[in-house]
């Protein structure tokens, strides 16, 4: 938005300008200036438009759009891509300047057959520069075939740098969300707890129970406060720095709404383990990088001018890539077997919750139907009450950790395999 010394003076300079033009009348020329003005406040309205509910959905895009890391590795891949660009422009000038050298090489050794003139010094001379031109030209093919090198590895980069961004997006949302339902638990257990000290009360206060009774359910009451206000100031730092990430605007009433988690099914691996394998972005890198340590290898052979210890080096390169791709083998497929273990076990953990949830719901029935008929105090009843609402905490939670881990296999098949080691322990996100 401009300032307000701004607009003074680029309104002014427009009512200067009409005034000595001529061409419209002052009252026109300020009614042109008060419309625009109105323009620039709409506009700077809209792009001050503040976001009520966020979904995850839409948070996702906002952090692929956003993010500046992500924009950081374009650059990079545009600059590589440039440089790609020149050294295959010199390449084929130089291919050039070689063909143009030969074809006088030609002509003089022509020239020398039908006028019998000795061209040898100056044949001798375009040889060497050829010569010169042909050296120039392998380095320049060597050079060009590791920046090729690196340009793949850098897109595999850039593409599993999008992924990861998108499944770190959704760990922090679905991160954010659970906190949301533990502090909505927690208040519905604050207003069980605030009658339970009410009934402590006046069980003091009548004799019935002492007053260490007494001031234990209060001490547990302010302990339950302060964690509620403890969890609320979390929550507030955590949305506020999670719309920095993605590139929103903060305000207080900003809401997170939970993706819909109700349907599960149990999740199968579809894939075989050597595909995804195959397909992962680290296995993509690491031979590249083979590919590469094999031409250098075969460069060094065919020069001969390369030391023994040059082609040893080039040999123990190869070994060393050949190695990395054996081990990576076997820590994509224990992280593999790993994740869907998990799963499977997560799935049960969700059963269970479900179950349990079940059973508080049918002895709260039972229960409502003695407290009705006076056969159980209210404060018991309430209690069951609170036991339900437990248990639905517990099934909620349970399912968001599995709805984590199906997006995390969702990603598996795109090529993202979380390792215990690497960028950040499991590709720099956390569930």
């Amino acid at each position: 938005m401009r300032s307000w010394n701004l607009k003074r003076k680029t309104t002014a300079g427009i009512a200067t300008l009409f005034l000595m033009s001529g061409i419209v009348p002052v009252a026109v020329a300020e009614e042109q200036i008060e419309e625009e003005a109105s323009q620039e406040e709409e506009q700077a309205q809209e792009e001050e438009e503040l976001i009520e509910t966020l979904t995850l959905e839409d948070a996702i895009q906002y952090a692929m759009d956003e993010n500046t890391s992500l924009l950081l590795l374009d650059y990079r891949l545009q600059h590589l891509q440039s440089q790609v660009n020149e050294l295959n422009h010199d390449q084929r000038d130089l291919a050039r300047d070689i063909e143009d050298l030969e074809d006088s090489m030609s002509d003089l050794r022509d020239k020398q057959r039908e006028t019998g003139q000795n061209t040898f010094q100056t044949r001798y001379q375009i040889q060497q520069q050829i010569d010169q031109l042909e050296d120039t030209l392998e380095e320049l093919e060597d050079a060009y075939k590791e920046l090729t090198s690196n340009q793949v590895s850098f897109e595999y980069q850039q593409e599993e740098a999008e992924e990861s961004t998108k499944l770190a997006t959704t760990s922090t949302f679905m991160g954010i969300v659970m906190k949301e339902e533990q502090l909505s638990f927690l208040k519905k257990a604050l207003e069980t707890e605030q009658q339970r000290v009410k009934n402590a009360q006046k069980r003091y206060e009548i004799g019935v129970d002492s007053r260490n009774d007494f001031h234990t359910a209060q001490r547990e009451l302010t302990r339950m406060k302060f964690e509620i206000e403890q969890l609320e100031r979390e929550i507030e730092n955590d949305v506020s720095a999670f719309a920095l990430d993605i590139g929103i605007v903060y305000h207080p009433d900003l809401q997170l709404e939970p993706p819909s988690v109700e349907e599960l099914t149990i999740i199968e691996q579809e894939i075989d383990t050597e595909e995804l394998i195959e397909n992962s972005y680290q296995m993509k890198q690491a031979k590249e990088a083979l590919a590469l340590a094999e031409y250098n290898q075969e460069q060094a052979y065919e020069d001969s001018d390369a030391s023994s210890y040059e082609r040893e080096q080039a040999d123990l390169q190869v070994q060393i890539e050949k190695e990395n791709i054996n081990q990576l083998k076997m820590d994509l497929t224990n992280a593999i077997d790993e994740l869907f273990l998990e799963a499977a076990q997560q799935y049960d953990a969700v059963m269970n919750a479900r179950y349990e949830l079940d059973y508080a719901e049918e002895d709260t029935y039972f229960l409502s139907r003695q407290w009705e008929v006076g056969l159980l105090p209210k404060a018991e009843y309430e209690l069951a009450q609170l036991q339900v609402e437990q248990a639905q905490f517990e099934y909620d939670m349970a399912k968001y950790q599995y709805f984590l881990l199906a997006q995390q296999i969702e990603s598996l098949k795109n090529g993202i395999i979380p390792t215990s080691t690497g960028n950040g322990g499991r590709n720099g996100f956390s569930l």
